[in-house]
Formats: C-alpha cells, sequence, structure tokens
C-alpha cells in the first residue's frame, strides 16, 4: 500500500494512551510468537556451547564478544591485526570497567570476565571452538576468506555464523567448505546492548545448525528472529528506503537538523542523520559499494551519504559527518548545506525546502511499510509482527506506534 500526501495527517508526532496500550499489547505477542513459532525446529540443540569465537577485533566483534563473556562462555577474541586485536581488548576492557563504576557488575565479575577472554592473531587458537562468529569488514571477498580459513582450523562440529548486515549467507556457505554449518547472525548496534538478532538461513544451513544458532542467541540474552537470505535480510533492507529519502530530501535542500527532529519527534530514537554518523559514513558507503553489484543505482542514488564518505567526513570517528563532534557533544556543521548543494546542482536537482515535518517523516517511514510488505510477500520474514519487532528493538522505531507494519496495518 502507498499513501499520498492527502493522509499525511495521520503522522502526528502525538500517540493516544489506548494507541499506545494496543501497541504494547500486540508487541508483547510478537515476542512470544518469535520465540515459539513453527519456522523454528522444534527439537532441542545437541550440543552445547563452551567456547566461543570472534574473528574480528572492531567494534561490532568486541561487543559480540562482551555478550559471550556475560553469558559465561570461554570467548576467544581474534584478529590477524595484532594493533587492532589489542584496541578490541582495551575497548572490552573499558566497557566492563564502565559497567563497575556504575554499579552494573562487581569488580569480581568484571575479572571473570576478563580471565574468560583470550585474544589472538593465530588461526591455531581456533581449534576447540564450537561456534566462531565473524565480525570482519564488510566485503564478500574477505568474508569468504575468513570462511576458507576457519573450515582450515576449527573442529568438524563448529558452527560458522556471520555477522553481515548485508550479504548473501549461501555465498559464504560456499567458501566454507562445510555449507550446512554456515549461517548468519546480524547483531544490531551496539551489540552487547541490542535485545534482538536477525538469524538468516542460507540454503544450504541444516535444521540442526538452525537450533544451535537460536539456542546460542537465547543464551547471548537476545531474541532472534528468523529472516531468509536476501540483501539486507529484514532490517537493512527496510532501511535501505528509508534513509534513500533520507539523502534525497537533503540534495533537494532540507536540512539534516530539520529531517532529524521531524523523525526524532515522530518517536525514532535517533534521527537518521545522526545515525549515519554514528554507524560511520565509510562503513555505509562500502555497504552501498556491495549493494551496487548487485542492483542498479543511479548516480543520485545514496549520493550525499556517498559524498560525505569521500570527503572524510565520517562522522564520530572523524570528528564531522552530517555534523561536527566534540567527544559526545554535537552541533549543526553550517558547511553541509553547500556540500548538498553543490551535488544537487552536479546531478540537476532542483531546491525544494518548504516541505512539512509531516512530509518528511511519510517520505521515510512509508517506505518500511512498503519494504516489509514485499518480505512478507516473498517469505523472507514469517510474519508482519516479526519486522516489527526488528524496527522497535533493534533500529528504535517508536514502541507507542507499534512498527511499521502495525502502522500500515491501522491506516485502512
Amino acid at each position: 500500500m502507498t499513501m499520498n500526501h492527502a493522509t499525511a495527517t495521520y503522522w502526528n508526532p502525538t500517540v493516544g494512551t489506548p494507541e499506545r496500550e494496543a501497541a504494547a499489547a500486540y508487541l508483547q505477542q510478537a515476542r512470544q510468537s518469535a520465540r515459539t513459532g513453527d519456522e523454528w525446529p522444534s527439537e532441542p540443540a545437541d550440543r552445547a556451547v563452551d567456547t566461543v569465537a570472534v574473528v574480528g577485533a572492531g567494534t561490532m566483534g568486541s561487543g559480540i564478544a562482551l555478550c559471550a563473556l556475560a553469558a559465561g562462555c570461554i570467548t576467544r577474541l581474534i584478529d590477524v591485526n595484532a594493533q587492532a586485536l589489542q584496541r578490541g581488548v582495551d575497548r572490552i576492557r573499558a566497557s566492563l570497567d564502565s559497567a563497575v563504576q556504575r554499579g552494573k557488575l562487581t569488580p569480581e565479575v568484571r575479572d571473570e570476565r576478563l580471565d574468560r577472554l583470550r585474544p589472538s592473531t593465530n588461526w591455531q587458537s581456533l581449534s576447540d571452538a564450537d561456534t566462531v562468529i565473524e565480525a570482519v569488514f564488510e566485503n564478500m571477498a574477505i568474508k569468504q576468506q575468513v570462511m576458507a580459513q576457519l573450515h582450515a582450523h576449527c573442529p568438524a562440529h563448529t558452527l560458522f555464523i556471520s555477522n553481515t548486515s548485508t550479504l548473501d549467507i549461501d555465498a559464504m556457505a560456499a567458501a566454507s567448505g562445510r555449507p550446512a554449518q554456515v549461517l548468519g547472525m546480524h547483531f544490531l548496534t551496539p551489540a552487547h546492548i541490542t535485545p534482538l538478532v536477525e538469524v538468516v538461513k542460507g540454503q544450504t544451513t541444516s535444521a540442526q545448525s538452525l537450533r544451535r544458532a537460536r539456542a546460542l542467541a537465547v543464551r547471548l540474552g537476545k531474541l532472534p528472529v528468523l529472516t531468509g537470505n536476501a540483501w539486507g535480510f529484514i532490517g537493512n533492507r527496510m532501511f535501505e528506503g528509508y534513509l534513500r529519502e533520507v539523502d534525497a530530501l537533503q540534495l533537494q535542500g532540507v536540512a539534516a537538523e530539520r529531517i532529524d527532529r521531524a523523525l526524532e519527534q515522530f518517536g525514532f530514537a535517533l534521527g537518521p542523520c545522526r545515525t549515519l554518523d554514528m554507524a560511520g559514513t565509510d562503513l555505509v558507503s562500502q555497504v552501498l559499494s556491495e549493494r551496487g553489484k548487485l542492483f542498479e543505482q543511479a548516480p543520485a542514488y545514496r549520493r550525499i551519504t556517498r559524498r560525505l564518505a569521500e570527503l572524510g567526513r565520517f562522522g564520530h570517528k572523524s570528528g564531522r559527518g552530517h555534523y561536527l563532534y566534540e567527544g559526545k557533544q554535537w552541533r549543526a556543521d553550517p558547511d553541509l548545506a553547500r556540500v548538498c548543494a553543490e551535488e544537487a546542482a552536479l546531478l540537476g536537482i532542483a531546491q525544494q525546502v518548504d516541505v512539512s515535518d509531516a512530509d518528511i517523516v511519510q517520505r521515510c517511514v512509508q517506505p518500511l511499510m512498503d519494504e516489509g510488505q514485499r518480505l512478507l510477500t516473498q517469505g523472507l520474514a514469517s510474519r508482519a509482527s516479526d519486522i516489527d519487532l526488528v524496527w522497535v528493538l533493534g533500529y528504535g522505531f517508536p514502541a507507542d506506534r507499534g512498527g511499521p507494519m502495525f502502522m500500515a496495518s491501522h491506516l485502512a
């Protein structure tokens, strides 16, 4: 269903008590359906997980390692770059220290978790891994190389999990030497806090591997939602349409802070431009490069994100993206309007800045509804409520509104 501008009044930033209560009841039932749905194999997993290895010590890898440590697992953190490995260890230690300072952990628990952290640059250290979760750079060739290394160094029973956010699980499985034991588990950022993971079943993933992955997700404190294997799975496939409109609005002259403010007033936990700066426009641009191998992308497609990456404006990590950053403080960047105007002029895009907040919200949220419906039609999601869980728990969609599919069902 596509909504036109005549219905833009629906996008009222306020939600009444009856609507909030209905959304809360719906999401509670959605959690139960996701936990017990018949899309999951009914038999228990055949093997307990004692040792989890995480390959890639970046932000995501460190966050996943924190999950495994909290779950009581011996946790091997692997990175072939010694400096990157040390940064990952430091990041994990800092997170645990912060939890102690905030009274969330005792020093004894912190120390016990650190005792179970086993960093290494040596593939040989994977010889006792029950499960390996790769969290390396979002590039298919690199991930396929990692899968081949895992096959060469892991026991026969080891489950291989990719933390890819968009890439083809079947292509990785084909490079693994054991395709029945390969699947995806897309952790949302920050990995050690976000309560949901997308579990991605490939064409060759065995039922036993799916059982083991589900059991692992639950042990890590996550709600697993099953998704089919297609670019972006549930969350990022839908996110692409949302961000496409964000870039398009900026090309027509709408300021980043206006877009963020409208969507935060609607109820999103964080506006899309600040979200992109948090993720890193360099990493997002890499995802777009990989997407471009599969789909046609016109010159204007996601042009602002790609241009900021070209300019080295990566977001938080570089101190400048859509906004200017000093530590945790951020402020509007007056130079961004010039960047957007220059790109618009090169592409022949007229400036149309007089859009309402309702129009901004409609343009960004409607693609979520439309793409979610396509996911259901194509059988890539088990139920509409799974899609809403992904978006409420993983992407900050306002829980008071129940999720994009819940909203769509109430627009008629």
